[in-house]
């Protein structure tokens, strides 16, 4: 198949003839299973009926819309993003999903991640959801994020489980193109309760296939039979869908197919068959039964969670699912291997996780398959991690002050203002104002009496609101003389001093769920500091144990190490996820034997438990 050639398959007729209804809108429910009238909604959905109006609100009251900003915190650039950048100018969806041209990793909460993307603009998305299989289990990472999420999840039980997912499941389905697949990886706890929502919401005429992903790895009993296989439930968006047959043909199990009785001169097989010679091609029909390796045997890629899936499986559901060039998505991504995989086989891939670990193993992965496998075969977009929710200070300090003032001002939940040079936005009709970038600044006297004259002057109104790091004792003092002019003069103006990092700025977010005040915080990278011991001859101790969060009940989460560091962070391999197998935590002292003697550049990136992140980069000289 050519790289431009889309092929698209409609489903076989029924024997006999069911009533479908026409394809609805995204926020519909389907309208029957097959023949089958639909009596009940989503678990978690809401719709309002008055006077004969139906208000869908879908998953609204549980799960309010919030609007935030996303934070670029590193691109990592490859050099050829101009070229897809390019792209841009004849496709609207491709520009609101890649605005820079590059692809993207999100680090925050999936489901507001994806509120904030287009609609129709991917075509397929994998997803490795947590198992409803208990709680310890899918606390890989330990991110303080990871724990509440999952905390939250397991709360309502298994409708509890199904509510959470199904408000994702709207969202993806929301994000699909008309020809999009979804392909959503289960155990047996849950796939069959699954099933039935994503009936409810993709409707069974678009269930394709449950796939037994069969990987050989089990726990024995001789109390029943093995549980050696894990479910993919793939639903389409719509009754028309891509699907690479021919690129996914399973191996004949005997290469002497006595069907295929006959060789050319090329050592090609074929058979006749009402005088037409017919060739073997190279495989039979694709099996809904995948038996394929674990991460056991292909231990190169094994990063050591429990839970990471083989490559050799996402290659199978993205090569038949997608096209080159074609958008991937996974808003589970842990470890990467969906946008790994889908690099590697040059499609375009959007990734999100709620753990910063997962985040910055995911980004490491990246780049290696970029620079150890296809650098040199196509041309590759940059990637960026951008942050959703959780800001880091140090990069909102080099923003201009302009920038700034719009990123501040989004995610306070304003509407920036441009008439006036001493008011910089709006919220609910009150006037905005926000201090430099810098958190060596603060809020003067001036600044209050120039913003107290704006808003009286121009806007009319008698309050304001100031935003910033601090406020000077002197900016203090003049708001509470305006506040006590209330009583005695016409043009009094009560002012709120808001500091960025307080509760009350919270208060945007927390105003639309009481369970949201986490969702939004200001971050510190941790204080690494690496002590190099030499032990033996080309063998070399590094501790990191000194190294301390920054963040109010912040501790250090994860370790990386790059030893031959040339310009872009790869982890060398097995340094990367360690962990001490009695304690679970992240081991902080580790040893490496060099193959030579000379000048190295070492790298070490430090995560915390709240997001925070910093990368040491260190000369030394081994001997």
């Amino acid at each position: 198949m050519t790289e431009t050639e889309i092929k698209f398959i409609e489903p076989t007729p029924p024997e006999e003839e069911i009533e479908i209804p026409e394809q609805r809108e995204f926020d519909e429910t389907p309208a029957r299973f097959g023949a089958v009238p639909v009596d009940k909604l989503p678990l978690g959905w809401e719709q309002e009926t008055r006077k004969r109006e139906t208000k869908i609100t879908k998953f609204q009251h549980l799960y309010p819309r919030i609007t935030l900003p996303f934070q670029e915190v590193k691109r990592v650039e490859f050099g050829h993003n101009a070229e897809f950048l390019r792209q841009n100018h004849n496709d609207p969806k491709l520009k609101a999903l890649f605005p820079s041209g590059s692809n993207r990793l999100f680090f925050g909460d999936n489901l507001h991640i994806m509120r904030q993307l287009p609609s129709e603009s991917i075509d397929l998305i994998y997803i490795d959801p947590p198992f409803f299989s208990g709680r310890n289990y899918n606390v890989i990472f330990g991110d303080k994020n990871e724990v509440r999420s999952f905390t939250d999840i397991w709360e309502g039980g298994m409708p509890g489980y199904l509510i959470w997912l199904n408000a994702r499941l709207v969202e993806m389905k929301r994000l699909l193109k008309d020809t999009g697949s979804i392909y959503v990886h289960l155990d047996w706890h849950a796939s069959h309760y699954v099933k039935v929502e994503m009936d409810k919401i993709f409707g069974n005429d678009n269930f394709q296939n449950e796939i037994i992903y069969n990987y050989g790895k089990f726990r024995a009993s001789k109390e029943r039979y093995k549980r050696d296989f894990e479910s993919l439930l793939w639903y389409t968006k719509g009754n028309k869908w891509l699907f690479n047959h021919d690129e996914v043909l399973d191996p004949y199990q005997d290469a002497t197919d006595r069907r295929f009785d006959k060789v050319d001169e090329n050592g090609n097989r074929y058979k006749y068959l009402k005088g037409r010679k017919i060739f073997m091609q190279g495989g039979a029909t694709p099996s809904s039964i995948w038996r394929m390796s674990n991460l056991q045997i292909n231990a190169k890629e094994c990063i050591g969670y429990p839970t990471q899936k083989t490559e050799e499986l996402l290659s199978k559901i993205i090569t038949a699912s997608s096209n080159v060039g074609g958008i991937v998505a996974d808003f589970f991504c842990g470890g990467g291997t969906t946008p790994a995989v889908a690099q590697r086989l040059n499609r375009r891939w959007i990734a999100a996780d709620q753990s910063r670990i997962a985040v910055a193993i995911t980004a490491d992965r990246i780049s290696k398959v970029v620079e150890e496998k296809i650098g040199k075969v196509f041309a590759v977009p940059d990637f960026t991690i951008e942050h959703w929710g959780i800001y880091e200070i140090p990069l909102l300090e080099e923003f201009e002050d302009k920038r700034f003032r719009e990123f501040v001002i989004q995610a306070y939940g304003g509407r920036t203002e441009t008439t006036s040079p001493d008011i910089h936005g709006l919220r609910y009709g009150v006037p905005l104002y926000v201090g430099l970038p810098s958190r060596k600044s603060g809020i003067t006297k001036d600044d209050v009496a120039k913003f107290a004259k704006a808003i009286f002057e121009e806007k009319h109104v008698h309050n304001g609101t100031m935003l910033a790091w601090n406020f000077s004792p002197e900016a203090r003092r003049a708001v509470e003389i305006l506040a006590l002019r209330e009583n005695r003069r016409i043009d009094f103006v009560r002012l709120s001093l808001v500091r960025l990092e307080s509760d009350e700025f919270r208060e945007n977010v927390v105003s639309k769920s009481k369970e949201y005040g986490e969702l939004l915080s200001f971050i510190q990278p941790p204080q690494v500091r690496v002590n190099i011991k030499r032990i033996d001859n080309l063998r070399y101790e590094f501790d990191v144990s000194e190294t301390v969060s920054l963040n109010r009940e912040g501790v250090i989460a994860n370790v990386q190490w790059d030893f031959d560091y040339r310009g872009r962070f790869t982890t060398t391999q097995g340094y990367s996820f360690m962990r001490d197998k009695k304690t679970g935590m992240p081991i902080l002292t580790v040893e490496k034997t060099f193959t030579k003697a000379g000048k190295y550049t070492i790298a070490c990136s430090v995560q915390d438990n709240l997001g925070g992140e910093r990368t040491e980069i260190i000369p030394m000289e081994v001997s």
